[in-house]
């Protein structure tokens, strides 16, 4: 069993990576401005901070990868 990570744990809570560009790119099914999907946008709410963690560097890859 992994163990959960106290310093995440103990942060305030992690702020939405929203930027107000709320636009769906239908073809990757990502939002234009914070590359969220949209089961990650209806549930930001409800995640504890690993979770939130995880989908941030998630979309910091989906970002570079919509660069290239």
């Amino acid at each position: 069993m992994r163990r959960a990570n106290t310093k995440i744990k103990n942060l305030p809570n992690l702020p939405s990576p929203c930027t107000g560009v709320c636009t769906m790119d239908m073809q990757n099914k990502y939002c234009n401005g914070c590359f969220r999907t949209r089961l990650e946008i209806g549930g930001w709410a409800t995640m504890n901070n690993e979770e939130k963690l995880s989908v941030v560097k998630a979309l910091r890859i989906r970002r570079k990868d919509t660069k290239v």
